[in-house]
């Protein structure tokens, strides 16, 4: 789920105009400019990186599924802000509906992440 977090990061840098192109963006637009919600998902994609980088490099360590847990319930909250954005703005302003089906399955993703982060503590747990 870095991917996500990492190419709309990125594609708001790189594009500093992008919600003026299409009335999907209606709603997001509306919530926080290019800039803000730039730095909130870039903020996520640190997260999510930091996250992996503890799991991969400090086998054991027990919390590593708590952290992993926590960094998807942030994608959680903001994968489905997005998605809401997209689906207000099919709705009300004519945006297409393929962007909330679209962010929408990155809340399902990061909902199973959370799932699978949680039945890693309770393995953790049995082993201790």
């Amino acid at each position: 789920m870095v991917w996500p977090a990492v190419g709309l990061w990125f594609g708001l840098q790189l594009d500093p105009t992008m919600f003026g192109k299409s009335p999907s963006f209606a709603f997001i637009a509306a919530w926080g400019d290019e800039g803000t919600w730039s730095a909130v998902i870039g903020l996520c994609a640190v997260l999510r990186l930091a996250a992996l980088t503890i799991n991969g490099t400090f086998e054991g360590f027990a919390f590593s599924p708590h952290i992993r847990a926590f960094a998807s319930l942030v994608g959680v909250g903001i994968w489905s802000q997005v998605s809401l954005g997209f689906l207000m703005a099919f709705l009300t302003a004519g945006g297409a509906f393929s962007g909330f089906i679209g962010w929408s399955t990155m809340v399902v993703l990061e909902l199973w992440n959370v799932f699978r982060s949680w039945s890693d503590v309770g393995k953790n747990a049995a082993e201790r």
